[in-house]
């Protein structure tokens, strides 16, 4: 018996043949790409959120709408279905893929404590990723900004910092961006379309 609470301690007092840890995990050394092996170190196949979709209660993200989404409630509509509850926590920015038709594509990005003045550094990295995700996946496609702090809603100054230096990275990457909205703890509003 070791006294790690949690068994992650390779116990070298093992029977011969007990060749796994507690955890799940292959022994230290143990090759990880045998076929009869019970883990596959690349096999996501047994994660549940990856396969399963989201059902109602289940805390995983709510169903995104299948029909294009033409108006601004309806791009609001969305933001404030995915954001939920963060809306009151730290500055964040929610990014979600729509196809050439405006239809969402199943990806959501949220980046969680951004500084509130916009760093033109994480603007162009997140618009690189997005924009190739777009080019291989939905070419004509675009991108909706979710930009979420507890006191905005409106154009205040961390809005105006992001929105500009976001829409800039973005035709640098070749990335359109479709609206952006502010999203506060009591307030929201799509302040560019």
């Amino acid at each position: 018996m070791t006294d790690d609470p949690h068994d992650l301690v390779w116990e070298s007092d093992r029977e011969p043949g007990d060749h796994e840890p507690r955890t799940g995990l292959p022994e230290p050394g143990a090759p990880t790409h045998d076929p009869d092996s019970r883990l596959h170190a690349d096999d996501w196949s047994d994660v549940p959120w990856l396969l399963d979709p989201a059902l109602p209660g289940d805390g995983g993200l709510p169903r995104v709408p299948t029909r294009p989404l033409r108006e601004r409630d309806d791009v609001l509509d969305l933001l404030l279905r995915l954001v939920g509850p963060e809306r009151a926590g730290p500055p964040a920015l929610w990014f979600v893929l729509l196809d050439a038709d405006d239809r969402c594509l199943p990806v959501v990005l949220p980046l969680a404590e951004v500084p509130l003045t916009a760093s033109p550094g994480v603007a162009a990295h997140v618009m690189h990723v997005l924009a190739s995700v777009l080019d291989r996946d939905a070419p004509g496609g675009s991108v909706l900004v979710g930009l979420v702090r507890a006191s905005g809603g409106d154009r205040g100054t961390f809005e105006t910092s992001w929105a500009p230096v976001l829409r800039d990275a973005a035709d640098e990457h070749g990335a359109r961006i479709r609206a952006v909205a502010a999203i506060g703890a009591s307030r929201a509003r799509v302040i560019e379309w």
